[in-house]
This record gives structure tokens, C-alpha cells and sequence, in this order.
């Protein structure tokens, strides 16, 4: 009789640990998860929502707060090089597709807490 209860459980965690999974995934936003698959985090950070970046000496900023100080038409013309900060333009000028970027965007003007 344990060998039948035994498999039935291993059976429940595992669906359980899968819908966990999936709650999660679901919970991360959109435009952040945009940030992850784009490599943005290969040199900024993101410390309100954990997001470290990749490359220990980059000098690109944490953006916890940045849409206190910029709103989404300026980032999206940062992000396709139309406009300057100190000189100089954002690297590299966005890949993605115009939907993408628009998600991008939203997100990264919404960070406006910094913890």
C-alpha cells in the first residue's frame, strides 16, 4: 500500500512545484522580463527588483528610480540614439521590434522607487 501512496504524492509535488513555477513566471512584468532576454542587465542594474548587472565595471546606471527623472518618450528616443545624456548616446541602439520596446519602455518609466 505505500508503494501506491508514495508515487501519488511524487506525483502532486510535482505539479504542485510546477504551478509554482508557473505563478511565478507569471508574476514577473512584462517589460521585465523584456529587460532579462534583451541583456539590458548586462550593464544596468535594477536593485528594487533584484536585477544585478553582469558586467561588474560598467559604469551604466541603476535604474530603480530613472522615471522619476525620465518619461517614456525620452527613454525610447535614448534607446533608439535620438537624444543625448552628457554627450553622449545610449549603446547599443535598441534590436528589438517597436511592440517589444514600447513594453520595454513602459516598465522602465514605471521605476520610480528606489528601496
Amino acid at each position: 500500500m505505500k508503494r501506491r501512496i508514495f508515487p501519488g504524492m511524487a506525483i502532486l509535488l510535482a505539479f504542485l512545484v510546477l504551478f509554482v513555477s508557473i505563478a511565478r513566471a507569471e508574476d514577473v512584468p512584462a517589460g521585465q522580463k523584456l529587460f532579462l532576454d534583451k541583456k539590458c542587465n548586462t550593464c544596468h542594474s535594477v536593485d528594487t527588483v533584484k536585477i544585478t548587472k553582469k558586467l561588474a565595471n560598467s559604469k551604466a546606471p541603476d535604474l530603480s528610480n530613472v522615471g522619476s527623472q525620465r518619461n517614456a518618450e525620452w527613454i525610447t528616443k535614448w534607446l533608439n540614439k535620438e537624444v543625448e545624456l552628457k554627450g553622449k548616446k545610449h549603446t547599443p541602439k535598441w534590436s528589438g521590434t517597436p511592440e517589444e520596446q514600447k513594453t520595454l519602455v513602459e516598465w522602465v518609466a514605471s521605476l520610480k522607487t528606489k528601496k
